[in-house]
């Protein structure tokens, strides 16, 4: 049986880059990984193809799947769209004897907490809030008013970091050393 391993941080601690590194070691260990897909009711953008970064579904079906307790975790976002991790993917996935890893956010981890008991949660923090200010300035992607909200969700998302059992900090440039933290407290619970 496989670990499931729940890894949430704030926009722009550079999660999605950590756990790329961190598919990349399982990869090189010749290790079982599963990276899951989440489930949304939004539209797909410009490259993304259906049940590769996503399972693009519409809003009645995602409802109907909620009723039926499908879902490991869902949430829906300020955009108004869901988002949600299928139970029996993961669980199929780590009937196989994978470490299944999922990207989600502190609801999310609490709602797998719920449910899975045994998951593995990891809070990729930045070093500061100033350094994140700087990450999320630096990307040129997002207006004052988004980068203002992403700040004031972090701050809060780092001041409830300590419902995980173990904190990860991901320093400017650093990333590959993150990932290869996160390995050794994912093999060390194994």
């Amino acid at each position: 049986m496989g670990k499931l391993i729940v890894i949430s941080g704030p926009s722009g601690a550079g999660k999605g880059t950590v756990v790329s590194e961190l598919l990349k070691i399982y990869e090189k260990k010749n290790d079982k990984v599963h990276l899951s897909i989440s489930a949304t009711t939004r539209f797909p953008r410009e490259g993304e193809v259906d049940g590769v970064n996503y399972y693009f579904i519409k809003e009645s079906e995602f409802l109907d799947k909620i009723k039926c307790n499908e879902f490991l975790e869902y949430n829906m976002y300020g955009t108004g769209k869901y988002y949600g991790t299928f139970k029996n993917h993961v669980f199929e996935y780590l009937d196989k004897g994978y470490d299944v890893i999922l990207e989600i956010d502190i609801n999310g981890y609490k709602q797998v907490l719920n449910n899975y008991k045994e998951a593995i949660g990891i809070f990729v923090s930045p070093p500061s809030l100033k350094e994140l200010e700087e990450r999320l300035r630096n990307r040129g992607t997002e207006s004052e008013e988004n980068i203002q909200k992403r700040l004031e969700t972090a701050k809060i998302e780092m001041e409830n970091q300590d419902i995980y059992p173990h904190i990860v900090i991901n320093k400017k440039n650093k990333s590959k050393k993150a990932a290869k933290e996160i390995y050794k407290i994912i093999k060390k619970a194994k």
